[in-house]
């Protein structure tokens, strides 16, 4: 996984709850964020912010340059 440029990681507990999301951003680890609906987290390279949206049954992960 150490191409990718741009790759999301979710992260569960033993039993099966959604955890965190770990981002990588041009090609670097940026960090993880929590999972939370709102929660983000800014590219410090090309300053994309990648955020959690989750809705009744769902969630998005999405990516705004």
């Amino acid at each position: 996984m150490a191409d990718k440029k741009m790759d999301y990681r979710v992260n569960v507990r033993e039993n099966g709850k959604l955890l965190s999301v770990e981002i990588t951003c041009c090609g670097k680890h940026i960090g993880e964020i929590r999972f939370a609906d709102g929660e983000s987290k800014k590219c410090p390279d090309c300053g994309s912010v990648h955020f959690i949206k989750i809705q009744h049954n769902h969630f998005h992960l999405t990516r705004t340059e």
